[in-house]
């Protein structure tokens, strides 16, 4: 039998379905993928897929949809995720806005501007750690209840849709054969 290279949609998005927890409760679904994607928001860059692969154990989730979560933030959308992160962690910590803009950048690689600029790195570190850790919670919630209501409402759809085609089905039958007895 010959495998065809061709792309087939409708092929490729049952496995897929299969393959993200489709057999699985929503909120089983649901809770993976927001717990990945709460995973991804946290300042644990490099720990991601230990973290999350532990939790999908641990809980007995779907370690697919757990890690398919956690590459919601990656480093193309990291700054975008770091400058929306770091005002929530100032505004959190009530902290002042760190003056980065004044350091001496030409002099970047040398000690002399390490020294000047750890104290603000730092500061600067924690407010984006505590606005991360902040949208992972907020993010990962929102993820959570959006998911599980579009799941119940795709999967009430194909059950309506289902069961229409079944009947039409029913319906099909019951002209072609002859009424019993």
């Amino acid at each position: 039998m010959r495998v065809s290279t061709t792309l087939q949609p409708e092929r490729f998005k049952h496995w897929f379905l299969h393959m993200v927890g489709s057999d699985s409760p929503p909120e089983v679904v649901a809770a993976s993928f927001a717990i990945g994607v709460a995973i991804s928001f946290t300042p644990l860059i490099g720990l991601h897929w230990i973290i999350a692969l532990l939790l999908a154990l641990i809980l007995k989730l779907n370690k697919v949809d757990v890690l398919l979560g956690t590459l919601v933030v990656n480093p193309l959308t990291l700054p975008a995720v770091a400058a929306v992160a770091i005002p929530i962690g100032r505004l959190l910590l009530r902290a002042r806005r760190e003056a980065i803009a004044h350091l001496p950048w030409r002099e970047m690689f040398r000690r002399s501007f390490w020294t000047a600029a750890g104290p603000a790195v730092k500061a600067i570190g924690l407010q984006m750690a505590v606005g991360l850790f902040f949208l992972a919670v907020i993010v990962g919630s929102l993820t959570y209840v959006i998911l599980v209501n579009l799941i119940r409402h795709h999967r009430a759809k194909l059950a309506a849709a289902c069961g229409t085609l079944s009947g039409q089905e029913e319906a099909a039958r019951a002209e072609i054969s002859p009424p019993p007895g």
